[in-house]
């Protein structure tokens, strides 16, 4: 009986652990990735570039709503009248070609009976003179779309510049956890040759544990270390705005290779390639036009107006149909010192945005030598540190050799691991604050996209 439930059993448990091996999801396969492809990645999936984007557009409708004000007019609008006014009941059968000389005998023309009358109105108006306000309108339009793209452009450098970082915090993160496997290693070698010695009796247990509590401490920097690479991965999906469940590995490298830079060279190719400064110069240049459109209310205004009217009594007929030409000359004698108003705060606000353009291109020179001196900065200490780095390698063999001849404590040897592990640590963080602070430089003089 046993048997048999155990031939049943057998067969079922292996069918259920293959079913719910089989439902779980595929592991996903590693993709490789360059800093050329995450910026790409980045322009077509950042939710911060698709909204500047969407503001792009809206920029656009500038130019459009201005272009606009040249073109005609044209309006329909339905009127329901009803009056007992007598001359307007004269008017109004007269329109709706009612109008009969034995209806109007038969009427009090004093007071007449009320009437009803729909009008189906349609009328064209065509601006010919409106004192400068469509050229103007249309400039300051057109110089605000300008700015738009200008301000999409500066966006994509922003995301470039930004992705560019991540990649790097991701390269550093993981050659800071294969220095500290190396790191680890080593100590765990020593610690090994510590034992060998105390086992033998030829060091106290007191360096023995000195030499494991050494291996422990690299051990838990070697954890954080992992775990800073598995942050910094995710920080550059965020900043790329791709599904954290993405595998990636990242195939660029990068080499210490210092370029000489001339500041005057750098300071003229900022202000002449930057975005958003030639956005803020575009709508210094849309400032200047407004003034221009509110001063239009000095002058006068011609229109053409069209009209074709339709009158009945019920609503929906058009019987009674006619036409109206009319050229129109507008000018404002009096209108409270709107106008007056309008035209001071637009000339304010041209001053504003003036003196905010000096005060950016002044900030753009400050933020180009910032970045050639931290980039200058770098290279000065990451050659320092290289130079640290050789000499804590040498002295860490220098001690390993002594150590074997006995004549170096084991402190000291473990004193050196730690030099060593600082070392590289300190050449790792300096090559990469040199390459970080390459690509500022190149994003403050706006070349990094």
């Amino acid at each position: 009986m046993q048997s048999r439930i155990k031939n049943f059993l057998f067969p079922v448990i292996a069918c259920f652990l293959f079913v719910n091996a089989s439902a779980e999801p595929p592991i996903p396969a590693v993709q490789s990735l360059t800093l050329k492809k995450a910026i790409a990645i980045a322009f077509e999936h950042s939710p911060y570039l698709q909204a500047v984007k969407s503001e792009r557009d809206a920029g656009q409708t500038y130019r459009e709503e201005a272009k606009g004000y040249r073109l005609p007019q044209v309006d329909l609008n339905e009127i329901y009248i009803r009056t007992n006014s007598p001359a307007d009941v004269f008017g109004l059968q007269l329109n709706q070609e009612k109008f009969s000389l034995a209806d109007f005998s038969m009427t009090d023309a004093n007071h007449p009976s009320p009437i009803n009358d729909y009008v189906t109105q349609l009328q064209i108006s065509q601006p010919v003179y409106m004192g400068g306000k469509i050229k103007h309108g249309i400039r300051a339009g057109e110089k605000m779309a300008a700015a738009s793209d200008k301000k999409l452009n500066r966006a994509r450098q922003d995301v470039a510049f930004q992705t560019a970082k991540a990649y790097l915090n991701v390269l550093l993160a993981q050659r800071y956890v294969k220095l500290m496997d190396s790191v680890v290693a080593t100590v765990q070698k020593h610690v090994d040759s510590a034992q060998a010695y105390f086992d033998t009796g030829f060091i106290m247990e007191a360096d023995l544990l000195q030499a494991k509590v050494a291996l422990g401490q690299m051990k838990q920097l070697q954890i954080t270390a992992k775990n800073n690479a598995r942050l910094a991965l995710a920080y550059l999906d965020n900043v790329m705005g791709v599904d954290q469940s993405i595998r990636y590995e990242l195939t660029d490298t990068f080499t210490f290779q210092p370029v000489s830079h001339d500041l005057n060279k750098l300071l003229e190719t900022g202000l002449k390639n930057r975005p958003d400064l030639e956005e803020m110069q575009l709508k210094v240049g849309a400032a200047k036009e407004k003034i221009g459109m509110e001063e239009s209310g000095y002058k006068p205004k011609v229109f053409l107006v069209g009209q074709l009217n339709y009158n009945d009594s019920s609503f929906g007929n058009f019987n009674g149909d006619s036409f109206k030409l009319m050229a129109v000359a507008k000018f404002n004698l009096f209108n409270g010192k709107r106008t007056h108003a309008k035209v001071r705060r637009a000339k304010s606000l041209y001053r504003s945005y003036k003196n905010f353009l000096s005060q950016m291109e002044n900030g753009i020179r400050l933020q180009i030598k910032q970045a050639l001196f931290r980039l200058q900065e770098a290279e000065q200490r990451y050659k320092v540190a290289l130079l640290s780095s050789k000499q804590a390698r040498e002295n860490v063999k220098l001690r390993e050799e002594r150590y074997k001849k006995g004549v170096e404590k084991t402190t000291d040897l473990l004193d050196a691991d730690t030099a060593l592990q600082q070392a590289e640590t300190n050449r790792l963080h300096a090559l990469f604050d040199w390459l970080k602070a390459k690509e500022n430089l190149k994003y403050m003089i706006g070349q990094n996209q």
